[in-house]
């Protein structure tokens, strides 16, 4: 029959078109549904790529206005066009969904767009986006569930005009003079580092005692630092009391110090960036017993299935890092299990995890808090940018690469990494620290001069024999 597939997976972002691919690859007759007429949910429509766009743009303008001149490269009359951004960052997004859809074509999977939802553990509702009436009827034998999440709101609070989240942020039409954005973790620092390129006024509100509270404690001091520099400000350790929109049509945020002190800060826009919650309306879980975990992710077992074993789910509709690479590794592994295969499972403590600020913030491992809550004895080699010849030679001398490692085997057990390029060095971690090497193995490898990577090298050297070459 044409309506019956090995596997269904439901979602086309990252972790959704990945798994369907592999899925083809070994053979399996696959379908993908999408509720949305593009491919490649949050993260190529409202998510990692358009931002990324705009953080490129808007560095570019930023360095020609602050940095250039110390080149020897002057403008007479510099400026940007903020529409021609959009437009930029709207064709990109454009060209890479028609990638996805040539892939998809590539490995003859069929595409369904609408609503799915769970009539029996076999079978797949296809429903009409507005009317949400059925419109034909999917089997499987097994079902990816990779739905993603959404941001979220505060209670008694909706997405409107004035408060934003980070997809109402990315089609703005206008820079806001004024813009403050609560949450001080990776959305709202790129955000925020973009507009504030482009002229706004940045006010960034968390109610943690720091900024990205997830990271490394040296990453959110030192970003901290940089941010402010560039005339960010951040104000952290408070409690919201209220938003309002006043008449005006400035947006108010009421906010309450620990010690006490209550504060008002108004804006153009209030950005939210307080975290995203697990999308699983309409799919219909109750009809066939699928179990959620109280904040609504979907509970699954060390193999990505849920409770009903031929359904699997993988990235951000289950929780933990909120990642796109995450959630393509799980939909590998997801694939590869349901057909008997043993893949390796994802070593989740070896996610890496990047801020695209200027500089880049990376991180992979374990936090110095983390490794002193379990009582290990260890090593922290600590480099800083600025004594690298590529760091003068490009002008990004902020920032540092920190490694930390055990004690007694020397094995790397985290690295923490503020400077340009951040995002690619990381990976020099995460493959060190998945073959359990060591500080001296890093060391004994010879790395390219001029880079940034040497910086890697010098921690490494600190923490084999707490010495430095060049420092």
């Amino acid at each position: 029959m044409n309506n019956v597939y090995d596997l269904v997976v439901i979602g086309s972002g990252p972790g959704g078109y990945v798994s369907a691919i592999r899925a083809s690859q070994l053979g399996l007759r696959t379908a993908i549904v999408e509720k949305y007429q593009k491919l490649g949910g949050t993260c190529l429509n409202v998510g990692c790529i358009p931002s990324k766009s705009l953080l490129d743009s808007s560095k570019y303008f930023s360095l020609a206005k602050n940095h250039y001149s110390s080149h020897g490269i002057f403008f007479e009359k510099l400026f940007f066009d903020f529409k021609k951004m959009m437009n930029r960052k709207n064709e990109i997004v454009k060209n890479i969904n028609s990638g996805i859809k040539f892939l998809m074509k590539k490995n003859k999977i069929v595409l369904y767009q609408g609503i799915a939802s769970f009539k029996t553990k076999n079978t797949l509702s296809i429903k009409e986006i507005k009317s949400l009436k059925e419109k034909q009827e999917i089997k499987f034998k097994y079902c990816i569930i990779s739905t993603g999440s959404k941001p979220s709101c505060l209670p008694h609070l909706n997405f409107g005009n004035k408060i934003i989240s980070s997809t109402e942020a990315l089609s703005l039409n206008e820079i806001p003079n004024k813009l403050i954005i609560i949450g001080g973790g990776i959305i709202g620092l790129e955000l925020g580092s973009i507009f504030n390129r482009l002229g706004s006024q940045i006010t960034i509100i968390e109610v943690m005692d720091k900024i990205i509270s997830n990271m490394d404690d040296s990453l959110s001091q030192e970003i901290r630092k940089i941010l402010e520099k560039s005339s960010i400000q951040i104000e952290t350790s408070l409690s919201i009391i209220n938003i309002i929109e006043e008449k005006n049509k400035e947006i108010s945020v009421f906010v309450k110090y620990k010690n006490g002190e209550e504060m008002k800060f108004s804006g153009d826009y209030c950005l939210l960036s307080i975290g995203r919650i697990p999308y699983t309306k309409n799919l219909g879980l109750e009809n066939i017993g699928i179990k959620k975990d109280k904040k609504g992710f979907i509970l699954v077992n060390d193999s990505l299935q849920s409770n009903i074993k031929n359904i699997y789910a993988i990235g951000d509709v289950i929780g933990g890092k909120m990642l796109a690479h995450k959630a393509e590794e799980e939909g590998l592994y997801a694939v590869e299990h349901m057909i008997g295969q043993k893949p390796n499972k994802l070593n989740y403590d070896l996610v890496p995890s990047v801020i695209y600020t200027y500089p880049e913030v990376a991180s992979v491992g374990r936090t110095e808090n983390e490794i002193k809550k379990e009582k290990m004895e260890y090593n922290v080699g600590t480099f800083p940018m600025k004594v690298l010849g590529r760091a003068r030679t490009s002008g990004c001398t902020d920032g540092f690469l920190k490694m930390i490692t055990h004690k007694k085997t020397d094995e790397i057990l985290g690295v923490h990494i503020i400077g340009d390029h951040a995002a690619d060095m990381i990976m020099e971690a995460s493959v060190a620290m998945e073959f359990r090497s060591s500080s001296e193995d890093i060391y004994r490898i010879c790395h390219p001069h001029p880079t940034f990577s040497e910086s890697f090298k010098e921690a490494a050297l600190l923490n084999f024999e707490n010495r430095s070459i060049h420092m």
